[in-house]
């Protein structure tokens, strides 16, 4: 590992230490060309609350749909519970397709790399990614049974879907390895687990138990996901022969 730390001198000069004479005279002539800003950060936070209180909100929820599925009666239509699972719904859609999304971009990676004996199987990559396609379809599924339309993107829909922007630009760089994405995908098994479990509880609370067991076997698949990632990442980074993957030595 000092080896190949040290093979990396003189790549990354993106510290100041790197030039402290060039950086003290950036920083004097930033010093002496930059007014200095009246007011405080305090300012920032006042100007977000003001600006909070005169936007609009993000999207709005599309009306219930004519059923005579699980939601078929008025009252059920129109409580706060429905809503909100249905909101929730159109968020796990959103998450379950950028899912999708990032496990063919993890698959292009593993194509991609030179060394794939220390890569985890292709088939069990390949299985995950077929589990989240499945999730999603799952899902589609259940918002049409409740009277829904999966094409509406509902508001918690549309945060995530700008929420996850980042985690696929990230694994579809061409820049970053098969080890760099698998630990974005870490990340987005972290939330999927957690937004599973809420989804499971909102199905209960509006007393659709059997959406709940067809969730909670989608949640096992999720953990299963999680648990695999997360010994991958570890056994990677504990292998030397892996190193490559982090682009250390670049």
């Amino acid at each position: 590992m000092k080896d190949l730390m040290n093979s990396n001198q003189g790549i990354n000069r993106t510290g100041m230490m790197a030039s402290l004479v060039d950086s003290l005279e950036t920083k004097e002539g930033a010093e002496a060309l930059t007014p200095p800003s009246e007011g405080f950060s305090s300012d920032l936070g006042e100007n977000r609350i003001r600006y909070m209180r005169e936007a609009e909100p993000i999207g709005s929820m599309p009306k219930p749909g004519k059923t005579k599925g699980l939601f078929s009666n008025a009252k059920a239509k129109m409580s706060p519970t429905r809503t909100l699972l249905m909101d929730k719904l159109g968020e796990r859609l959103a998450f379950e397709r950028s899912g999708v999304r990032l496990y063919e971009a993890l698959l292009s990676k593993y194509h991609g790399s030179a060394n794939k004996d220390v890569l985890p199987p292709l088939d069990q990559l390949e299985h995950f990614y077929e589990a989240e396609l499945n999730h999603f379809t799952l899902v589609s599924d259940v918002i049409l049974e409740l009277g829904g339309d999966p094409t509406a993107v509902t508001p918690s829909a549309d945060i995530t879907g700008v929420a996850s922007c980042g985690w696929v630009q990230v694994v579809a760089d061409p820049r970053t390895t098969f080890m760099q994405s698998l630990e974005v995908i870490h990340m987005a098994e972290l939330v999927d687990n957690a937004c599973w479990e809420l989804l499971i509880e909102l199905a209960r609370a509006n007393n659709l138990e059997e959406v709940a067991g067809s969730f909670e076997e989608a949640l096992e698949e999720e953990r299963e996901h999680l648990e695999n990632v997360s010994q991958w990442i570890r056994e990677m980074s504990l292998n030397k022969d892996a190193i490559n993957e982090l682009q250390l030595s670049q």
